[in-house]
């Protein structure tokens, strides 16, 4: 998914949710996506560092609209692209 399509499905909430952050699944366990770097390959990447606070929403819509036209990853042992999502009580979860 690209940055802009994600950004205007977010953006697009029909129930007017409060976000509270962007998490990744592992195992049963909900854990927080904490930075966002640009790969060698010009793609968008997020992924999670241990001791650094969970990203606010006000950067990871400002990190989507910088890099508008990138294609969407998150890192969990490998590079994972994003085509969907979910919302559960406000969490954000690829």
């Amino acid at each position: 998914m690209k940055a802009s399509e994600f950004l205007k499905r977010l953006t697009e909430n029909p129930f007017h949710e409060e976000y509270k952050g962007i998490y990744t699944q592992v195992g049963s366990t909900l854990v927080p996506l904490t930075t966002a770097k640009p790969d060698d390959e010009g793609n968008l990447v997020f992924f999670h560092l241990n001791k650094k606070s969970p990203m606010s929403i006000k950067t990871f819509f400002s990190i989507l609209l910088i890099y508008k036209n990138k294609n969407v990853f998150y890192w969990s042992n490998q590079k994972i692209s994003i085509y969907s999502y979910r919302i559960n009580r406000g969490k954000i979860i690829v």
